[in-house]
């Protein structure tokens, strides 16, 4: 995501960064960055110093609160005060303006690497998949596109939610019918387990070709959520 207000200077890199092969969000305010994130979780975000309706450094250490995504601030701004604010709120990275396109490119890079090779740039409030984002915060669930790209949300029952994200939260593993009855109902199964495959049934149509991709029936036992 590149959150930028010169509306010029964010079209030239949006499109230099798509060159690259990278899909970018543009956000001109915080506002919109908050909506973004909303949506989806971000591998990087470009954050300038100086917004319309706030500052960089205050965004910062608000998203700091909740995600570790990595986020180098691109500025006008040249003095060490301003560098070590934005370093000290949460910045993973700092360049001035003008940027230099390619020390841009390798500075994403060698943070994405960084992030992938030492792991902690997960959202803890959000689980994702292949055309899948859960929001846990707010009890969303939405269809995305594989590059991110914005989709349609869910319209769930509390308890289609709580099956899907009790299976997600277990990918890979084989999730029992009467795990899922017990950790969703909270009550003893009792041998109930249509009620549980009614509700996985629904889900899937609701969720379409990604419920028939991620969630896969293990006969006589339960469900394996992946999207291997």
């Amino acid at each position: 995501m590149l959150v930028e207000d010169d509306e010029q200077l964010s079209f030239i890199t949006k499109r230099l960064l798509e060159s690259r092969g990278y899909a970018v969000v543009a956000a001109p305010t915080i506002s919109a960055a908050k909506d973004a994130m909303e949506r989806r979780v971000f591998d990087m975000i470009l954050l300038d110093m100086m917004l319309p309706d706030g500052s960089g450094t205050e965004f910062c250490g608000e998203i700091r609160k909740a995600s570790t995504c990595p986020i180098i601030f691109l500025s006008c701004l040249s003095d060490s005060p301003s560098k070590i604010s934005a370093l000290r709120t949460g910045g993973d990275d700092y360049i001035t303006k003008p940027v230099n396109f390619e020390e841009l490119i390798t500075r994403i890079q060698v943070n994405i690497r960084r992030v992938k090779e030492y792991g902690g740039a997960r959202d803890p409030q959000k689980v994702r998949f292949s055309g899948l984002l859960l929001c846990k915060r707010k009890r969303e669930a939405w269809l995305v596109g594989e590059d991110g790209s914005p989709g349609s949300l869910l319209e769930l029952s509390p308890i289609e939610y709580s099956l899907l994200l009790c299976l997600a939260e277990r990918a890979g593993e084989l999730v029992l019918y009467q795990d899922l009855y017990q950790q969703v109902w909270r009550a003893e199964d009792l041998g109930d387990v249509r009620t549980v495959m009614v509700h996985v049934s629904n889900l899937r149509k609701k969720m379409g070709q990604s419920g028939k991709k991620l969630i896969h029936t293990v006969r006589g036992a339960g469900y394996i959520f992946s999207d291997e």
